[in-house]
Parts: structure tokens; sequence; C-alpha cells
């Protein structure tokens, strides 16, 4: 079932261009993110991470001091962890 997953993130990766896509404001995007913990650890760690990403993502980021960011689950992230572009 790993596959299946790994598969539909490929797939996006070929079928929606890199302009259509939304700017992710992590350094790791959101797919590969995913991508990676599904291969390492399984489908279903990369369910999980899936879950836990679609719930820190924008809107509702806001940066607390130039080193920390709270992110839209109320967690905080080290600004290091952000791509600089979005």
């Amino acid at each position: 079932m790993r596959y299946s997953l790994l598969f539909a993130i490929q797939l996006y990766w070929l079928l929606v261009p890199k302009k259509s896509r939304k700017r992710c404001v992590f350094k790791e995007t959101c797919s590969k993110y995913v991508y990676r913990i599904a291969r390492q650890q399984g489908l279903r760690a990369g369910i999980a991470a899936l879950n836990d990403r679609r719930k820190k993502c924008r809107p509702g980021y806001y940066f607390i001091n130039d080193n920390m960011v709270r992110m839209a689950d109320c967690c905080i992230v080290p600004a290091e962890m952000l791509n600089k572009s979005a």
C-alpha cells in the first residue's frame, strides 16, 4: 500500500506544473516530506506525516520573532525550517 501513496505523489509531481502548485512554507516541501517518510517508514507513517503537515500549513502561521514561527496548529517551529521565499 505504501507504493500507492508514493505513486500518487509521483503523479502529482508529473502532472501538476510547479508554477501551478502552492508555494510551500517549509524548506522541504510537503510532498517531498510525505514521500520521504512514506518511503522510509511505510504507509501509516506517510499518512500521519501528511495530516501533520496539513494541520501546520498556511493560512495561519506567523513569526513570533526572527527565530521562531507559530504554525496554524499552534505549534512553534524554528524559522530555519521554513522556506525563505514563501
